[in-house]
């Protein structure tokens, strides 16, 4: 077959591809005893084995070698409201796309002198899954879609003076994606398409950690852009088209500062502030094996976290831990898709830790994070009047639930 034919086909997969960068934000949630509080001020040190991800500079705190597990799974409810639709896909509203996902969470930390400590964190940092009805208005954009991040990530802290200490992290990052969508065949029933692939990506993780004093500390980090390739494949049915392909995808630098206060025995105030560079996406380019290329434009914005938090000492042993987080929003309407029905996010934060005596201590948290309404136009693009749509999502939620235990030996 002719190779721009190919590439022709494949195209409309290319305009599904933001959902690996998790709707323009990464993910916050990595089980870890501070997601009870929104993760505000983690950056300023956790006091557990999760500072090994949150900031590495932050080790220094920890005196002794730990290690932290953390288990749950998170769930979406999206539901798309269609108010208009072009003459060849229908009034579907695609049922609950949503889907529940496990996560999990490994951090390690263990001080090598009095300077030096070294640190391992294993988390997912990016996923979603969604699955619509086949019948739905947005199918020629997406029908399914799965995504995986994770990170392996070792790192060392190292104790520049009494009051500062920086940070290294070498973040070692896996992602697959595999995306389906309908093929438009007037007169037929509807084709699919399907692409996946996966890479390996090596980035660097920078930060700093400063006490102010023993009720202040501050924390600063910086995270690399991850520059993906995805080799996989198209495949185009019932037409019988498999081809080779490679897709290049960025996944956004951030930078997040910290800070966190004890105002008393009982109660520490938490605020963070956060920056992810995803104005610097640019084109999503796609290439087969054939020799075809083309990009599409994202126009993505850079987008904002803002986090605050408390904890309060309810008993000796037990910790009540309570915040909010907003991420604004990282596409308009006219660009967003259907493949993660993300606008601006409002994060709802509970949880609950037990302090032993002993070495073990254990947390669990719940999350409601509030995804917007995530409006969708596609009327304008081409082919708007036959396959075009827009609406918006009356359902558009996701909770996290998650326990954590950790060893101090």
């Amino acid at each position: 077959m002719n190779k721009w034919i190919r590439l022709g086909l494949a195209l409309p997969l290319v305009s599904t591809l933001q959902l690996a960068n998790a709707g323009g934000l990464w993910l916050n949630e990595f089980g870890a005893p501070a997601m009870g509080r929104a993760g505000a001020g983690a950056e300023a040190g956790t006091g557990d084995a999760s500072a090994a991800l949150y900031n590495p500079a932050s080790m220094r705190q920890i005196k002794t070698e730990q290690l932290m597990l953390s288990g749950g799974f998170l769930n979406t409810n999206s539901k798309f409201s269609v108010e208009s639709s072009g003459a060849l896909n229908g009034t579907g509203d695609g049922g609950d796309a949503g889907d529940i996902l496990p996560t999990g969470s490994l951090f390690y930390v263990k001080p090598i002198n009095e300077k030096l400590q070294f640190g391992f964190s294993l988390s997912g940092l990016a996923g979603a899954g969604l699955d619509y009805d086949k019948d739905w208005a947005g199918r020629y954009q997406a029908t399914s879609v799965a995504i995986v991040a994770m990170v392996a990530m070792p790192s060392l802290a190292f104790s520049v003076s009494e009051k500062l200490s920086l940070g290294f992290g070498l973040p070692i990052m896996y992602t697959e994606l595999e995306m389906k969508l309908a093929v438009p065949r007037p007169g037929q029933s509807d084709g699919q398409a399907k692409i996946d692939g996966d890479d390996i990506l090596v980035g660097y993780h920078l930060s700093l950690w400063y006490e102010f004093s023993p009720a202040t500390q501050l924390g600063i980090y910086y995270q690399s852009e991850f520059e993906a390739k995805y080799s996989g494949g198209v495949d185009v049915d019932p037409l019988g088209l498999s081809v080779g392909s490679d897709l290049d995808l960025n996944f956004s630098a951030k930078a997040y500062v910290g800070l966190s206060h004890r105002f008393s025995d009982k109660l520490t105030a938490h605020i963070t502030l956060g920056w992810e560079d995803w104005s610097t996406m640019g084109d999503v380019n796609l290439s087969t094996r054939t020799g075809g290329n083309a990009s599409l434009p994202k126009n993505w914005n850079d987008t904002y976290h803002y986090a605050v938090g408390i904890e309060y000492l309810l008993a000796p042993e037990w910790i009540l831990n309570l915040g909010y987080a907003y991420d604004t929003n990282p596409v308009d309407a006219k660009d967003r898709t259907a493949d993660l029905p993300v606008d601006r996010q409002n994060r709802y934060t509970v949880g609950i830790e037990h302090k032993s005596p002993s070495s073990f201590d254990w947390g669990a948290q719940l999350v409601y994070v509030d995804l917007g309404s995530a409006a969708i136009n596609t009327r304008s693009l081409a082919g708007g009047p036959a396959t075009g749509y827009s609406g918006d999502y009356k359902n558009n939620e996701m909770i996290v639930a998650s326990f954590s235990a950790n060893w101090a030996f």
